[in-house]
C-alpha cells in the first residue's frame, strides 16, 4: 500500500527543515577561531603577564596624587620547579609620552620594601602580603602606566606596563572608617 502525504504536511516538514538549517547557519557565524568566547577577557584593572611557569595576575599600583603608593598583585607558580621573585624595578620607557601639545617625560619610579621571595610550585604569593610590609611605590601618579621589569630566579625577566589607580579606587576590604548602609 502506498502512503501519500498531504501537501500541507510536506510544506510544514520543509519549513521546519529550513528553520533548523537556518538556525545552524546563523549560530555558526559566532563560532570559529574569531568567536568572542575564544578571546582572553580580563575583568580586573590590573595587568596580567607570564614568564615561563610564573603567572602575574592583576598587578597595579594604588597611589595618591603626590605619587606615593603601594604595589598590589599576585604571583602564581604554575611551573615544574620552585622559583624566586627577585626584584621589581622601573624599566626604561619607550620614549616621552605626548599629551596634547606637551611632551611628558616618563615617571621616575622606585619600589621599596620588596624582599626576595620564594615562589613554590602550585602556590600563589600576593602583594601586599597578609603579614608584613607592603611594597611601596614612589613616583607613579594615578592615570599613568608604569613600565616595570620583574626579575625571577629561574624564569626569564618580564617587562610589562602596570596601571596606577587612585587609592580609593580599589580596596580588598572596606576601610575601617566607612559605615555600611544596608
Amino acid at each position: 500500500m502506498r502512503i501519500t502525504l498531504s501537501s500541507q504536511v510536506v510544506r510544514r516538514t520543509a519549513l521546519a527543515g529550513a528553520a533548523v538549517a537556518l538556525s545552524v547557519t546563523v549560530g555558526a557565524c559566532g563560532a570559529g577561531f574569531d568567536a568572542q568566547s575564544t578571546k582572553p577577557y580580563q575583568p580586573a584593572e590590573g595587568t596580567n603577564a607570564q614568564s615561563g611557569g610564573i603567572a602575574v595576575r592583576n598587578m597595579l599600583v594604588l597611589a595618591s596624587a603626590d605619587g606615593k603608593g603601594e604595589l598590589h598583585g599576585t604571583f602564581v607558580n604554575n611551573g615544574q620547579s620552585d622559583d624566586k621573585l627577585v626584584s621589581i624595578a622601573s624599566a626604561p620607557a619607550d620614549g616621552p609620552a605626548v599629551t596634547g601639545t606637551s611632551t611628558e617625560q616618563p615617571p621616575s619610579v622606585t619600589f621599596g620594601g620588596l624582599k626576595e621571595t620564594d615562589l613554590k610550585v602550585g602556590q600563589a604569593f600576593t602583594i601586599p602580603p597578609a603579614a608584613g610590609q607592603p611594597v611601596t611605590v614612589t613616583g607613579g601618579k594615578p592615570g599613568q602606566m608604569l613600565k616595570v621589569t620583574i626579575t625571577f630566579g629561574k624564569a626569564g625577566p618580564l617587562t610589562t606596563s602596570i596601571p596606577v589607580l587612585t587609592t580609593d579606587h580599589y580596596s580588598p576590604s572596606p576601610a575601617p572608617n566607612v559605615e555600611s548602609h544596608g
